[in-house]
Parts: C-alpha cells; structure tokens; sequence
C-alpha cells in the first residue's frame, strides 16, 4: 500500500512535547460505536452514560449503557451490549477496559465463546464526540445550530488539524482503530479535506473493512478535485483504492484504479511499486496486470533512459 508522502509525512515529525496533566473528562452527547448516541454526565463520583437514540441495540431511551470511572487516562466500567449467538442472553452487561485519547476513547470489551454483539467493531467499542449531525438527531435542528454557531472556522480548522496530527501519529503506531477515530473528527470539524478521507478509509482497510473503505477512496477523490489537489497527490487515492480491492479479489477494478494512479502520477513514480509492494502480490498471477506493469515498466525507461 502507497503512502502519500503528503499525508504521512506528518507522522514522522516532531509532534509537541507538551502534554496536558488534567484528568480525562467524559461529559455530554458521544456517539458510542454501533449503540449510538449517548449522554454522558458523572454521577456520586462515577461516570454515567445514558441511551438517547439507539442504533445497533434496540434499548429504550435514558437506559444507563455505560459506567465507570478514570484511573489516569484508562476508563474502567461496564458497558450493557445487545448480543447475538445461539446460546446467548439478548443482551448483558460487560466489563469494558478503554484507554483515553484526547477526547476519544478506544474500549476493549471480550464477550462469552460463542456471541457477538452489532454494536462492537470486533471487540472493540470506540467513543467519539457527538457531530452537528448528531446533534441534529437528539436536540433538533434550531439547538443543533445554537450549537455550530458557538465555534467559529478558526476553531473547527483548529480541531480539524489537531484530530489529523494524532491521527497521523496513531497509524504510524499502527492503533488502526483510535485512528480511524480520529480521521473521523477530523472530517467532521473540515470535510474539504481529502487527506483525513484517505486516512480514514487506509484505516478501514486494515480493520479488515475493504468494502467500507471504497466509499471514502470516492470522497477522498472528490474533495482532491475539489480542493485543486495535484495530479500526482490525486494518483495515491487510485493507488491506495487498488488495494482494498485486491482485498476484495476483484482485480478487474483493482488494475482500472491502477491505471488511473499511473496515468495522474506517472509511470516513474509506481514502476518500483508495481512488483515489489506486497499488498499487490494476488494480481502477479493476473495477465492483464502483467501486460500492465510491463506497460509500466517500459514507459518509465522511455521517461527517464539509461
């Protein structure tokens, strides 16, 4: 997989040292995985979060889902889950172990042998701060406004780059899931940003969320027209997209996405790629990518000849 020297190479900047030594808060509307939208207040010393519109898991509204409390940046609780299997309870409480990144949480929950839970992505369960849309679905469109109107661009840009940044240093250390997390704060606070799309969908990708991802390779193509993104930026959307579907075995489009890489990028820019990134090495069995990179592999000389 092709990592855009201009959306990676953040990651491997010197971040801030200074870190905040204020306790973690968890307060007001979250968007809780597939549960869906929770209120979260602290209640005798604990925090508590209540259902206010369901997704995944058909509770009714007000129920306490979720409790807890800090010890330093590692929330400790339980979390009520709606379940599936044969010879599992509708739903149950577990305990849940999530660790804190700025205002996210990335939760850890491990159900019985033999159920699974609609509400989980695997055994993960991540909090994220609830969006404008969001907002919309639980305080009606005139708060949800009241809202939006209270931070200004400089503020949205502000949360915009800042999620992006530790998005960045999240996928370096492979924490695909937080990642994923952030990329999405990101997109919400500024959703003219192709790279926070192409983040995010890298990140599904390696969720083992192929299919998913394509929808994000399209908003990511979409907001790089829109943006003015150069050519050669625009190409590692086409490149990164080819991946996920050689994931999916469907090397028809993963070669047409290929193309569409090579033609925006240049034939010297993937040539090496093409043969060595293991991420491509279902298609070498494939004719027409063979005649493609060979295709390739001669434009490339004809470009620069030795």
């Amino acid at each position: 997989m092709k990592r855009s020297s201009a959306l990676f190479l953040c990651a491997l900047c010197v971040l801030s040292a200074g870190t905040s030594t204020a306790a973690p808060v968890l307060s007001g509307l979250y968007s809780v995985g597939e549960l869906g939208l929770v209120d979260f207040s602290v209640v005798d010393g604990k925090v508590v979060g209540r259902l206010k519109s369901a997704q995944q898991c058909v509770f009714p509204p007000e129920t306490q889902v979720i409790t807890g409390v800090f010890e330093g940046n590692v929330f400790v609780g339980t979390v009520n889950l709606c379940q599936e299997g044969a010879s599992c309870s509708s739903n149950k409480s577990y305990p849940m172990l999530g660790i804190f990144h700025g205002d996210s949480i990335a939760a850890f929950i491990h159900l019985e042998n033999g159920c699974s839970s609609p509400a989980l992505d695997g055994k993960s369960l991540f909090f994220r701060p609830a969006t404008l849309e969001d907002k919309q679905k639980v305080l009606g469109d005139n708060s949800a406004s009241q809202v939006a109107e209270k931070k200004s661009k400089k503020e949205l840009a502000t949360i915009a780059g800042e999620a992006f940044q530790e998005a960045h240093r999240l996928l370096s250390d492979q924490k695909y899931g937080p990642a994923r997390e952030k990329f999405r704060q990101s997109i919400a606070a500024d959703d003219s940003n192709w790279q926070a799309y192409l983040g995010f969908a890298l990140t599904e990708i390696k969720l083992g969320r192929a299919q998913q991802s394509l929808e994000y390779f399209d908003k990511a193509a979409a907001a790089a027209t829109a943006s003015r993104a150069s050519p050669q930026n625009s190409s590692q959307i086409f490149y990164n997209r080819a991946c996920a579907e050689v994931v999916l075995g469907d090397n028809k489009a993963a070669i047409s996405s290929l193309r569409n890489a090579v033609k925006l990028g240049g034939a010297a820019l993937y040539v090496d790629d093409l043969t060595t990134d293991p991420e491509l090495a279902r298609l070498k069995q494939d004719r027409d990518f063979m005649r493609f990179a060979s295709e390739v592999q001669l434009a490339a000389k004809k470009k620069n000849p030795r």
